[in-house]
C-alpha cells in the first residue's frame, strides 16, 4: 500500500493537469454549443419577425415595386435619383433605405456572428442578391459620398456572389463525397446550375 501511495504522489500532478485540461475542453465545447444554439435562435427570431409582420411584408412589396419600376426601360424612374439631396424625406427614398437598413443589420449580425449565416444564406440568398443588384446604383451613389454607408451589405453581397447558394454551389468536399459515392447525377446537376447562373 505504501508503494501505491508513493507512486500516486508522483502521478498526482499529471493526473490533476489532465483533469484540468479535460474540464477546460468540456467547458469550451459547452460554450461553443450554447453560442451556436443562441445564434440559431436569434436568426430564427429575426426571420420569423420579418415573415410574420404584415407591415414589414407590405413595405417589402412596395420596395420590390420600386425595383421593377427602376428596371422598366419605359419608366423614367431610376434608383440613383434617390441619392440626390432634394430626395431626402421622399417616401420612395425612405422605403428603399428602410429595406437596406434591414439588410445592413442582417449583414452586420452575420459578420459579428450574432446570426447564423448558413440559415440566412439558404433562406435569403436569392432575395438578397436580387434586391441588392436592383438598388446597386443607389448604393454606389451613396457610398461615393460616404464609403461606410451599407458597407456590411456590400461585403455580404460580394461574399455570397463569390460562393453562390449552397444548393447550386456545393463546396469541394461535398463534390468529392459525391464522387466517392458515385453520385454523378448530383455532380452534373450542380455543374448545370453553376452554368445557368
Amino acid at each position: 500500500m505504501k508503494e501505491f501511495l508513493i507512486a500516486w504522489k508522483d502521478a498526482a500532478p499529471a493526473v490533476g493537469a489532465t483533469i484540468a485540461a479535460i474540464s477546460v475542453t468540456v467547458a469550451y465545447l459547452a460554450y461553443k454549443s450554447t453560442r451556436a444554439a443562441t445564434r440559431r435562435r436569434a436568426t430564427l427570431d429575426m426571420v420569423m419577425k420579418t415573415l410574420m409582420d404584415k407591415d414589414v411584408q407590405a413595405e417589402y412589396r412596395k420596395f420590390r415595386d420600386l425595383i421593377r419600376k427602376h428596371e422598366d426601360p419605359d419608366d423614367p424612374f431610376k434608383m440613383v435619383a434617390l441619392a440626390q439631396p432634394d430626395s431626402v424625406g421622399n417616401t420612395d427614398r425612405n422605403l428603399v433605405l428602410q429595406q437596406l437598413n434591414i439588410y445592413e443589420l442582417m449583414a452586420l449580425g452575420i459578420r459579428r456572428r450574432l446570426f447564423d449565416e448558413a440559415i440566412y444564406k439558404r433562406w435569403y440568398h436569392n432575395q438578397f442578391m436580387m434586391d441588392y443588384e436592383g438598388v446597386s446604383d443607389l448604393i454606389e451613389a451613396l457610398q461615393a459620398n460616404k464609403a461606410s454607408i451599407y458597407c456590411e451589405a456590400s461585403g455580404l453581397y460580394r461574399s455570397w456572389l463569390k460562393d453562390g447558394h449552397p444548393v447550386s454551389s456545393p463546396n469541394r468536399v461535398k463534390m468529392a463525397w459525391w464522387a466517392l459515392r458515385k453520385q454523378h447525377d448530383k455532380i452534373d446537376a450542380a455543374r448545370d446550375m453553376a452554368k445557368a447562373r
